[in-house]
């Protein structure tokens, strides 16, 4: 935990050693996100994340969105407003965000289930 205080201009270079082989060399599937993330819950949803620090106001009634629909704003100092949108066409499953409430940068605001696209 004390490797977090250092400076980064003073932080000792990443040991790869410490890696397995295939992580090593950039070869194989050793952080691949599907790997990681076969067939758990996380494979079937997707979170969609405040832009910035602010209030989160989300759009009322938003049930199935396409991909770039507007979710929600975040509204920070100075009369900035960042627009939320959906990344992928999607069943909007649960809000993580009260409306009005104030979220960090990177904090989860809303759960989506992506719906598989069929093949025209």
């Amino acid at each position: 935990m004390t490797d977090l205080l250092v400076p980064s201009r003073a932080r000792p270079a990443f040991d790869r050693s410490r890696l397995g082989d295939s992580a090593r060399d950039g070869a194989g599937e050793a952080y691949e996100p599907a790997t990681v993330l076969s067939g758990s819950v996380a494979e079937s949803l997707a979170v969609v994340v405040a832009p910035r620090t602010g209030r989160f106001q989300p759009v009322s009634g938003v049930e199935e969105v396409e991909p770039g629909q507007l979710l929600g704003h975040v509204t920070g100092g100075r009369g900035r407003t960042d627009e939320v949108r959906s990344p992928v066409r999607a069943l909007v499953r649960r809000l993580l965000a009260r409306p009005g409430q104030l979220v960090g940068a990177g904090q989860g605001l809303a759960w989506l289930q992506p719906i598989e696209s069929t093949p025209a």
